[in-house]
């Protein structure tokens, strides 16, 4: 990874950050996902597509939530590598 990748994926990180704990983006994961479960418990017991309809769109929910935690990971990881570089430290990842 040279050192612009690592500024990019740091950068990237702060945006993945700052919109993870953004309180209205947090609101609206958690009531969508209220939202779908709800409904899903609300369903007719026939209607099975409908429930895994629900489930899946909880499931996206959480992996959405997921890549921004990566995303962050990964330019936390990024930055520390690039850190190490600039001192001239040999580092294994």
């Amino acid at each position: 990874m040279d050192n612009t990748n690592d500024q990019a994926a740091e950068w990237v990180a702060h945006d993945a950050k700052r919109l993870k704990d953004d309180p209205i983006l947090q609101g609206a994961f958690k009531q969508l996902e209220r939202s779908f479960l709800d409904q899903a418990v609300n369903c007719d017991r026939e209607d099975d597509d409908g429930r895994m309809r629900c489930i899946v769109g909880v499931q996206v929910v959480r992996q959405i939530q997921k890549h921004l935690d990566k995303l962050i990971f990964d330019g936390n990881k990024a930055a520390k590598i690039a850190t190490n570089v600039a001192k001239n430290i040999d580092t294994v990842v």
